[in-house]
């Protein structure tokens, strides 16, 4: 995926094993000059704001500059654009014609030293099969701001596919995983050495789908698991520091991809399926427990607490929260440092860069997954749309359990949107997009009292002879939004409404008013 190449993380005493590893498999080593690169920016970071990094570094008789594009573009390191000029001196030129003009669209003339990258690479090559040839570069050095006076050590292991089937590259990172307990890493040094210079990165939380136009299904199936992964990898080191919203943006990443398969169920081998949903759904799972606590403690006590702060009752139930948030968290991060963990993800990154659903004979079903999205999309929307519909239908009677599943409908709706909405017009997608995230956010809410519900059942049960006062301090929190439920479902009532009456856009396109169009879109998703 991405440019074929994932990047590892690993400690500099796993270092000998993991060249040990490598020998023993028949890798020839070759060892580099060290690498010295100092990173430039304002004082104010204005460059790592835009996504942007600055490097000089010696090379041969001159110095190089480079400025590149950073940001986690797939989930197994960084695929940077870059732009590069050779330079007369060790400092950046704003001259060079390559990088000046783009330099001087984002600074001004505040350039300053920030930190400084010292690296010796160690080279091998892999020949993994007859047809494959994996470049495996094991860096050891150190990291350290540009006075000197703050350093750490810094290890870089990278696997780079020179030839071959993607499917090598990942067999051999499983095979490391058996000597070392290596982890996919999701920041490398320019990250590294920001965050070691003060910067704070804003939280990598989810965003539309972005795709070339135009592209196949199978295309951008791959595209979004590479933006779905990449989601949950960047959002790791926040969720290991015990930040629970870190969790729930990981959970959102997966849902995202498990409901993006789901769409095309139809079209893949059914254990291929079967096995991937059982991944996806175990590891959201696995950090569910950390997010609902998080929502009982960030969410729903807050507004009583601010009205009654000194209720001992209330109090009393803060604290049971507060454990129990713990130890929730502790569980997550616990399954996210797991062997189980990283070999799922790289299984995972396997089967969609090798493009594992090719692994079945051509038939009907198969084939939307080679046509152009443009082509297939209005079918899959359609279906999701009449899944709303029926959800939806005699909303004001429905069950709690049956506005959960409606919810559930709606989400996915959101995400086929996204996924397929570039094939139609910008402004009645976003028409439609504003209807459903109200709609969406509002059933949040509730399923969020609902899950509350069952937590605070489970730990009154576990709490034995307290089990009366705890239900009677969690009542008092329920019974508050449960009120503002009842309050705002004339609202609700009035949003869904308003939702079922919006214009399927996508009906416009000129091939789908036919029967036969109909009956494909009924086949197209489960």
């Amino acid at each position: 995926m991405g440019d074929a190449r994932i990047a590892l993380a690993a400690s500099p005493s796993q270092i000998p094993a993991l060249k040990r590893a490598l020998e023993e498999i028949g890798a020839l080593a070759t060892e580099t000059s060290p690498i010295v690169r100092t990173y430039y920016d304002s004082p104010d970071f204005r460059l790592f704001q835009k996504g942007l990094c600055l490097s000089v570094q010696p090379q041969a008789s001159n110095w190089v500059q480079m400025l590149k594009a950073i940001g986690p573009v797939s989930g197994w390191g960084f695929v940077p654009d870059h732009w590069r000029d050779a330079i007369a001196a060790d400092q950046p030129d704003r001259n060079a014609p390559e990088t000046g003009p783009l330099l001087a669209m984002v600074v001004d003339d505040d350039l300053r030293p920030l930190f400084k990258v010292q690296l010796t690479p160690t080279i091998f090559r892999v020949r993994a099969d007859p047809g494959a040839e994996i470049t495996a570069m094991i860096g050891e050095g150190e990291i350290f701001l540009a006075d000197g006076e703050v350093a750490e050590p810094l290890v870089e292991v990278e696997l780079a596919l020179d030839r071959g089937a993607p499917a090598a590259l990942y067999d051999l990172a499983l095979r490391l995983l058996d000597v070392i307990p290596l982890r996919l890493q999701p920041d490398g040094e320019v990250e590294r050495g920001y965050r070691l210079a003060g910067a704070t990165p804003e939280r990598n939380r989810a965003k539309p789908f972005s795709r070339e136009h135009p592209m196949t299904l199978e295309a951008l199936l791959q595209k979004a698991a590479d933006e779905c992964l990449g989601e949950l990898l960047s959002n790791e080191r926040a969720a290991l520091a015990g930040e629970p919203a870190a969790f729930h943006q990981m959970r959102v990443a997966l849902r995202r991809l498990r409901s993006v398969l789901s769409t095309v169920k139809a079209m893949l081998p059914a254990e291929h399926y079967r096995s991937v949903q059982a991944d996806l759904k175990w590891m959201a799972g696995s950090l569910a427990p950390a997010r609902d606590w998080d929502v009982m403690m960030a969410d729903l006590i807050p507004p009583i607490q601010s009205i009654l702060p000194e209720d001992a009752d209330l109090k009393r139930l803060v604290a049971t929260a507060k454990r129990q948030r713990r130890a929730a968290c502790e569980m997550a991060r616990s399954v996210i440092e797991s062997r189980r963990y990283i070999e799922t993800l790289l299984k995972l990154a396997r089967w969609f860069a090798s493009r594992g659903w090719r692994d079945q004979p051509a038939s009907e079903n198969s084939a939307p997954l080679f046509a152009p999205v443009a082509v297939v999309a209005p079918a899959l929307i359609e279906r999701r749309w009449r899944q709303v519909r029926r959800r939806s239908k005699g909303f004001a009677k429905l069950t709690q359990e049956e506005r959960h599943e409606f919810r559930i409908a709606l989400k996915k709706l959101r995400y086929m949107i996204e996924v397929g909405g570039e094939a139609f017009d910008a402004r009645d997608v976003k028409i439609l997009i504003k209807r459903v995230k109200p709609l969406q956010e509002e059933l949040g809410h509730i399923n969020d009292i609902r899950i509350a519900q069952r937590l605070i059942k489970h730990v009154a049960h576990a709490a034995g002879d307290g089990a009366g006062e705890l239900s009677q301090d969690a009542g008092l929190v329920l019974g508050w939004h449960i009120r503002g439920m009842a309050e705002d479902e004339p609202k609700l009532q009035r949003n869904v409404r308003r939702l079922r009456k919006a214009r399927p856009f996508w009906r416009d396109m000129g091939e789908w008013p036919t029967a036969g169009a109909v009956a494909e879109a009924e086949n197209l998703v489960p």
